[in-house]
């Protein structure tokens, strides 16, 4: 799946999803969102199991300068049986700073032995209905509408936005880490 993709075309998949979103944020009296392009194209990294991707938004009709745009970086760490996603909502000028952050707590979210990506067992798990590229263009476009809504409003409070990550990520390892009963 991943060998094949076109940036392009999950760019314009992301885009649609988003303008369909927009239509519930303006019903809701949220400035519509646009997204300008990628920050970082969507990568699979086929050892880890993990997909990251960042796509710049902003609120439509507005002139932003461009370290004041938003960033939304996403990340998935693929398992037997589903996925653990890390969205961080940021803005431009802040990013380079944030998205080390954001990959160490991603590395240091572990399944449990027998949840892991390595444990599928062709015989008896499911196999999804939709391969990675609808992460990023069809499921994902959907989350990104809420997630860039939300986003956008906590733009303005970066440092508590920084330490929620932090939080997630330190409640993700506590719960990924426990054993079952």
């Amino acid at each position: 799946d991943a060998k094949n993709w076109d940036a392009d075309e999950l760019m314009d998949n992301l885009r649609k999803g988003t303008k369909e979103a927009n239509k519930d944020r303006i019903a809701k009296g949220i400035e519509p969102i646009e997204i300008i392009g990628w920050i970082e194209k969507p990568t699979y990294d086929a050892t880890n199991h993990r997909l990251i991707w960042s796509a710049a938004i902003h609120d439509i009709g507005t002139n932003e300068p461009l370290n004041e745009q938003g960033v939304n970086y996403n990340t998935y760490l693929l398992g037997r049986e589903g996925y653990f996603s890390l969205n961080l909502v940021t803005d431009r000028g802040s990013v380079d700073h944030e998205i080390p952050l954001a990959k160490r707590i991603l590395s240091s979210v572990k399944f449990n032995a027998g949840q892991r990506y390595a444990d599928f067992n062709e015989s008896t798990d499911k196999i999804a209905e939709y391969g990675l590229a609808a992460l990023i263009g069809g499921i994902a476009a959907k989350k990104v509408g809420l997630l860039a809504m939300l986003g956008i409003a906590l733009l303005k409070f970066w440092k508590v936005t920084a330490i929620g990550v932090v939080a997630v990520g330190a409640l993700a390892r506590k719960l990924l880490s426990r054993k079952k009963d």
